[in-house]
């Protein structure tokens, strides 16, 4: 069961990431060592084609990793993404984008991520679309409670 006091942390660290709301992604899920975002189709968020572009994609990877990833943090500690490695499987051409991330290694310096990231179709049928594996690393904040050092 994830603590209630990193649970309004890490919410409060994906409300000050002012691109996620820019965009219009929320959370909508987390467990330890999980986080869900979805996004909806917003039409300034397209390529040339009219889908998702894939920098949008990417970012809900990394997204959904890192916070998966500060759920598994002490209130002391932030995630800092290392290295991320993105496939992108299927055109991201549907209503809205889920990402669920997942922790699939647990070290005390260094988590090992994967995001999942799902198109939903107009059928409300969800396909895969991306999947990323991504390093995290635990990084010390001096002063948890400054803007500038808060994730």
């Amino acid at each position: 069961m994830l603590d209630p006091q990193i649970k309004e942390r890490v919410q409060l660290g994906f409300e000050k990431q002012a691109f996620m709301a820019f965009i219009g992604a929320e959370l909508t899920k987390l467990e330890e060592g999980v986080c869900e975002i979805q996004l909806p189709f917003k039409m300034d968020l397209t390529q040339q084609n009219g889908f998702f572009h894939g920098g949008i994609v990417g970012t809900l990877a990394d997204n959904a990793a890192g916070f998966a990833a500060c759920s598994q943090m002490t209130l002391k500690q932030a995630p800092l993404t290392v290295e991320y490695k993105l496939n992108l499987m299927n055109k991201a051409d549907g209503d809205r984008l889920v990402a669920r991330g997942k922790v699939l290694k647990n070290g005390r310096t260094l988590k090992v991520c994967e995001s999942k990231i799902y198109i939903v179709q107009k059928n409300g049928e969800e396909k895969l679309c991306a999947a990323a594996l991504a390093t995290i690393m635990t990084v010390s904040l001096i002063n948890p409670t400054t803007k500038k050092n808060s994730s």
